[in-house]
């Protein structure tokens, strides 16, 4: 049994996911998902995120309190003391490629960010496939239309908590304003033609702050509503022509889903400006900017 404890956002989650599906595919065995963290992170002050791979069609089988014992503490009380070595004293989060995960056999309890595509590369296809939407409503719908009828470039602006959180700042960075001009100017150069120009469609928890700061041209789709879950602008995302990423495992996974051979994805380097990532994070196909 393959059992992946989730946490952090949909990017995160999804990438906790696929490095499961990984697993349960080369080794024949079943995934099932932790999500017991995820309602627990009010009550110790982190910021709620709740289970939200279930709007897409993946394989949902939540692990019963009995499964996640028998594999995160195989040992009873010596386990609890390792792990709690190894997660607050070495610091371990299992965010650099780790080659040796990949040649697991048997059981496993995996507890990490695991963001590399080197975990799940080979398994394209069939993640491509279970991270699409179970259900699209109209609005969706309609937005996808637009979005796959132009030349469309997805821009994803995050600020939220990167802004508001000096200690998230200070750990992750926030893209620049010249960052997303220099992104913009980068696709209207390397797409504009003389019978087609980039229609640019932005996602953002701050829709007021891009329009008030980024200048961009009339034809702008500004996507923010609440009728739209995180899920559904993920997939939108991932419709578009092209993307200009920010330094969010939101927006990295709407890039690389996007099944268009000929896709244009700007992303920010460095990708944080503490905290450790992996360099394998960014395909080497993608166009780095300065962040």
């Amino acid at each position: 049994m393959i059992i992946v404890n989730l946490k952090g956002g949909l990017g995160n989650q999804m990438f906790q996911y696929a490095l499961g599906k990984r697993l349960a595919l080369q080794n024949s065995n079943e995934l099932k998902l932790h999500i017991e963290g995820l309602a627990r992170a009010n009550e110790i002050g982190n910021i709620y995120r709740p289970f939200s791979l279930e709007k897409f069609n993946i394989e949902k089988n939540i692990c019963t309190d009995e499964e996640t014992r028998r594999l995160k503490y195989p040992y009873g009380i010596f386990s609890k003391g390792w792990r709690y070595f190894s997660t607050k004293l070495l610091r371990r989060a299992n965010v650099l490629f780790d080659p040796n995960i990949l040649t697991w056999r048997g059981d496993i309890f995996l507890d990490g960010y695991w963001q590399s595509p080197k975990y799940f590369a080979d398994i394209r296809d069939t993640l491509c496939q279970e991270f699409t939407l179970k259900e699209e409503s109209e609005t969706v719908q309609q937005y996808r239309q637009r979005i796959r009828e132009t030349d469309s470039v997805a821009i994803h602006v995050r600020r939220g908590d990167y802004v508001s959180s000096p200690t998230v700042l200070r750990r992750f960075g926030v893209c620049s304003l010249p960052y997303y001009q220099n992104a913009i100017q980068y696709v209207l150069t390397n797409v504009s033609t003389s019978v087609s120009t980039p229609h640019f469609f932005i996602f953002s928890d701050d829709i007021d702050w891009v329009k008030a700061n980024l200048n961009i041209s009339d034809t702008a789709v500004f996507i923010s509503s609440p009728e739209l879950s995180d899920a559904d602008e993920l997939y939108l995302m991932s419709q578009a022509k092209h993307n200009i990423i920010a330094n969010s495992s939101f927006s990295w996974w709407a890039a690389w889903l996007n099944q268009n051979p000929a896709k244009i994805v700007v992303a920010p380097t460095p990708w944080f400006d503490r905290a450790k990532y992996d360099a394998s994070l960014i395909p080497s196909t993608w166009i780095t900017l300065q962040k």
